[in-house]
C-alpha cells in the first residue's frame, strides 16, 4: 500500500514538473495586451504575440483557441528551432461590443500536456450616430465636443499643448484667425488653419506654465475668431490644474509633517469668525519651502507665519473661518503646496456644524 501510495506520488510530482519545464520552453515577450479604447465600428483590432523556442528542440503550434467568436486567430506554421522566434496574432471584432473587453486565446503546442494563455484586453467605445451628435455644441459654421477644454493636470515649468477635434458642418471653407482674447499665458493654433466644408481638424491649446507663475487649479475664459458672416467669435473655458513636483526624494531632501490635518470645530453659531492653528514641521535635513497656501473659499484666510522652515523647525499655518450667511454642516480645506518631494501637495480641512445666528 505504501509503496504504490509512492509511486503514485512520484508519477504527480513529474506531471507536475514536466508542465512547469514546458511554461518556460516557451517565452512569449509580453503574454497581455492592452489594445487601448477603440471604435466598434472601425473594424477589427489585432495583435501580435512574439515568443522565443528556449527548448533543445523544436516547437510547433499546434492549435489556438479563444474564449469568443469575436476573437480570431493566426499563428506560425512552420516549426521554431532552438532560439528562434514564432508567432501567434489575435484579432478581436468590437463590432456592436460596447464597453470594456478581455479575451484569452489558448495556446496548445505539438506534444504538450500543457498550454499558455494570452490575453488582449481594451475599451470599446461606440461610433456616434452623426457628426452632430460627435460634436454637440455648434458655433457657427464651427462644432465642438465642448465649451470646456480641460487640460488636465500639468507637472513642471515648461509650455504645455493639448489638442481638441473640431467640425466645420457648413458648405463654405472655414479659416481661423490668429487673434485671440484671453490671458496672455494661453495660446491657441490650429490644425489646419483653413478647414473645408464637412471635414474636421484640431485645435490646439497652449499653456505657458512659467508665464502662469501659480499653482492650484484655474478656470479661464478664451475667446477664438473665425472668418464668417456672424458668430466670428467662439468662446471657451480652459480648467488646468498646475503643479510644480520636486525632484526626486533623497536623504536630503526636506520632509514635511503636519501635527494634525483635520480639525473639528464642533457646533457654533453662524456670523462666528473660527480660528485654528495647524502646526508644520520640516523632519528632513534641508530647508523646507511652503510654496503657495489657499482655502478653497473666500471664506477661508490663510496666514502661515513662515513660509521658509528650517531642518528640525517648526511654524504655524493660522486659519481664519468667517461664517456669515453659513449654516448647517461645514467642510473647508486649505491646500498646500512644498517642496517636499514625497509631500508635495497637502490637504488641511476645518469641519463643524453651524446653528443658527443669535439674534
Amino acid at each position: 500500500m505504501n509503496t504504490r501510495f509512492f509511486v503514485l506520488s512520484l508519477l504527480l510530482t513529474l506531471s507536475v514538473s514536466l508542465q512547469a519545464q514546458q511554461t518556460t520552453l516557451v517565452a512569449f515577450d509580453e503574454p497581455i495586451a492592452d489594445l487601448g479604447t477603440i471604435i466598434d465600428n472601425q473594424g477589427a483590432v489585432s495583435h501580435r504575440f512574439s515568443f522565443v523556442n528556449n527548448s533543445q528542440d523544436p516547437v510547433a503550434v499546434e492549435k489556438v483557441s479563444t474564449s469568443c467568436g469575436c476573437t480570431s486567430t493566426n499563428w506560425s506554421q512552420e516549426l521554431i528551432g532552438n532560439g528562434s522566434e514564432g508567432f501567434v496574432e489575435v484579432q478581436f471584432d468590437p463590432y456592436n461590443r460596447p464597453g470594456p473587453f478581455e479575451k484569452q486565446a489558448i495556446v496548445h503546442f505539438e506534444g504538450w500536456s500543457d498550454s499558455l494563455t494570452l490575453v488582449v484586453k481594451g475599451f470599446v467605445k461606440p461610433a456616434p450616430a452623426s457628426m452632430v451628435e460627435a460634436y454637440p455644441v455648434k458655433m457657427g459654421a464651427l462644432r465642438v465636443q465642448s465649451r470646456f477644454l480641460d487640460l488636465g493636470t500639468i507637472t513642471g515649468r515648461s509650455l504645455y499643448s493639448k489638442s481638441f477635434d473640431v467640425y466645420n458642418e457648413s458648405a463654405q471653407i472655414l479659416v481661423f484667425s490668429d487673434d485671440m482674447a484671453g490671458p496672455n499665458h494661453i495660446t491657441v493654433t490650429y490644425e489646419p488653419y483653413t478647414l473645408k466644408p464637412g471635414k474636421t481638424g484640431k485645435m490646439w491649446v497652449h499653456y505657458d506654465i512659467t508665464a502662469k507663475r501659480d499653482l492650484g487649479y484655474f478656470s479661464e475664459d478664451i475667446g477664438i475668431f473665425t472668418y464668417e458672416d456672424g458668430d466670428s467669435r467662439k468662446d471657451f473655458t480652459v480648467t488646468a490644474t498646475l503643479l510644480d513636483l520636486p525632484a526626486s526624494a533623497s536623504a536630503e531632501s526636506p520632509k514635511v509633517s503636519f501635527d494634525k490635518t483635520e480639525i473639528d470645530f464642533g457646533i457654533r453659531q453662524q456670523g462666528d469668525t473660527i480660528n485654528v492653528v495647524f502646526p508644520v514641521r520640516n523632519n528632513g535635513r534641508t530647508k523646507l519651502s511652503l510654496k503657495k497656501i489657499f482655502g478653497n473659499c473666500n471664506c477661508i484666510q490663510v496666514r502661515p507665519n513662515a513660509l521658509t522652515i528650517d531642518p528640525g523647525e517648526d511654524t504655524e499655518i493660522a486659519v481664519r473661518f468667517t461664517t456669515d450667511e453659513r449654516l448647517g454642516n461645514q467642510e473647508k480645506t486649505v491646500t498646500v503646496f512644498t517642496d517636499d518631494p514625497l509631500l508635495p501637495v497637502a490637504i488641511l480641512k476645518i469641519k463643524g456644524r453651524l446653528r443658527g445666528s443669535r439674534n
